[in-house]
């Protein structure tokens, strides 16, 4: 379900998280947490749909998340979150009109969501957050390589393509701190995103050919204010 071709969709969506955190009732027992990781993330390879474009692909490469965490309680927090990755890349064939394109690929997911965290009761400085959310996606694709024509004269030419989509996402997983004072604690987490893009196009063919499931995990840190 595609929401906006505009990269200003995502900009409101972060900046309106933002003002959601900021209006939280203060209290003498609030507390604001800030953390990032640092590691890896994972996509499957998604549908193929030759000869139209084909094949999927998919792959792993260094990811993060960023998160600002407001206390609600003894056990919940209220907060928001920013998780990227570098792009992942394939070969992809794809026919045109006229001829077949030869690409590569390299594609991307930005994910900006409002999260809930449930966590265990603190056992020698050490506890377990589940994390559960909504927010949106951005989705970004780049292609470049050569079309060569069906027909005389058969003059391969160089192509460029870029897809940009915004699409609704969900967000599960878990935070592990290990706290090493009263503010600083080692960070461990799991992320997966569901993005609501089933990457087809109007007339049923695939759009990119990567999955819309992302697994994102690494190590940080985690501080409070």
């Amino acid at each position: 379900m595609a929401v906006s071709n505009d990269d200003s969709t995502l900009r409101l969506v972060t900046a309106s998280l933002v003002m959601c955190m900021l209006a939280v009732p203060a209290s003498a027992e609030a507390q604001v947490a800030v953390g990032a990781a640092f590691g890896l993330s994972t996509q499957a390879a998604g549908d193929s749909d030759r000869p139209y474009l084909g094949p999927g692909f998919g792959g792993s490469n260094v990811g993060s998340v960023i998160f600002l965490d407001v206390a609600m309680g003894r056990t919940a927090s209220l907060g928001g979150e920013f998780s990227t990755a570098r792009n992942i890349s394939g070969s992809q064939t794809q026919r045109v009109p006229g001829g077949n394109n030869t690409l590569l690929s390299e594609h991307h997911d930005i994910v900006v969501s409002a999260v809930v965290k449930l966590k265990t009761r603190t056992a020698n400085r050490f506890h377990v957050a589940a994390v559960g959310g909504l927010g949106f996606a951005r989705r970004q694709t780049e292609r470049t390589g050569t079309f060569r024509p069906n027909v005389p004269p058969f003059v391969i030419r160089p192509v460029t393509d870029t897809l940009s989509d915004t699409v609704l996402a969900a967000t599960g997983g878990l935070d592990g701190v290990l706290a090493i004072s009263d503010r600083v604690g080692i960070l461990a987490l799991a992320r997966v995103h569901y993005l609501a893009d089933n990457d087809r196009l109007p007339d049923g063919v695939v759009h990119r050919g990567v999955s819309s499931l992302i697994l994102r995990y690494g190590i940080g840190a985690r501080v409070r204010f």
